[in-house]
């Protein structure tokens, strides 16, 4: 996978989790823990992506 779309999926996250972070609406914590694991392993993903972005030349 190309590390950009990666990194795309990566930034919408980081942006869902900054924003139940900064509102903190009614009921936040569930849906940020959800995001922020995902979040983790995106970032892992990122840097598994980079590592290996020549594997297909």
């Amino acid at each position: 996978m190309r590390p950009v779309l990666v990194g795309f999926l990566l930034a919408a996250d980081a942006f869902a989790v900054g924003t139940l972070v900064l509102l903190r609406p009614k009921g936040w914590f569930p849906p940020f823990l959800g995001f922020g694991i995902v979040l983790v392993g995106l970032v892992w993903f990122e840097a598994w992506a980079i590592g290996h972005r020549h594997d297909d030349d």
